[in-house]
C-alpha cells in the first residue's frame, strides 16, 4: 500500500522574502479544528513548512500532524470569528 505523501511547501527563506514573518498552524484532525498563529522566527531559512507538519502536536486534542501555512496578516491583530480560539 503506498504511503500518503504531502506536497512540498515553500521554505521559510522564501516566505520571509515575501515579507511574511508568521505562520498559521491547523490541527490535522477535522473534528478538532484547533488553530494558532505563531511567529516563524524560530525556524532556519532552509526548513520547509511541510517539514514541520508531521512533527507538530495539537495542544487541544493531542493529535500529531498539522497543516502549516504562511500568515499573510502576521502583523495585524487577530479578528474574533466563528471557531476562533
Amino acid at each position: 500500500m503506498p504511503s500518503l505523501t504531502r506536497p512540498q511547501k515553500i521554505t521559510f527563506a522564501e516566505m520571509r522574502e515575501m515579507g511574511v514573518r508568521g505562520v498559521l498552524v491547523y490541527c490535522s484532525d477535522y473534528h478538532c479544528s484547533h488553530s494558532i498563529a505563531i511567529s516563524a522566527e524560530q525556524w532556519a531559512d532552509d526548513v520547509r513548512l511541510s517539514d514541520l507538519e508531521p512533527r507538530l502536536v495539537c495542544q487541544a486534542c493531542g493529535k500529531r500532524g498539522a497543516d502549516v501555512r504562511p500568515d499573510f496578516h502576521w502583523n495585524k491583530p487577530p479578528v474574533a470569528a466563528m471557531g476562533y480560539r
